[in-house]
């Protein structure tokens, strides 16, 4: 278990805080990429410019 001096203020150790990291990061470039592909879908089916 960690010391109380390894956490930061959320509680979470340097390797925890790297692995949330990670995680979300890869949630957000799948998020990105679905709503890149969407807005592409929509600009395909009816132009808006």
């Amino acid at each position: 278990m960690a010391d109380k001096n390894d956490l930061s203020f959320t509680g979470l150790t340097d390797e925890q805080a790297q692995e949330l990291h990670a995680v979300y990061m890869s949630g957000l470039s799948a998020f990105i990429a679905v709503a890149v592909l969407a807005h592409l879908a929509v600009m395909i089916w009816r132009p808006w410019f």
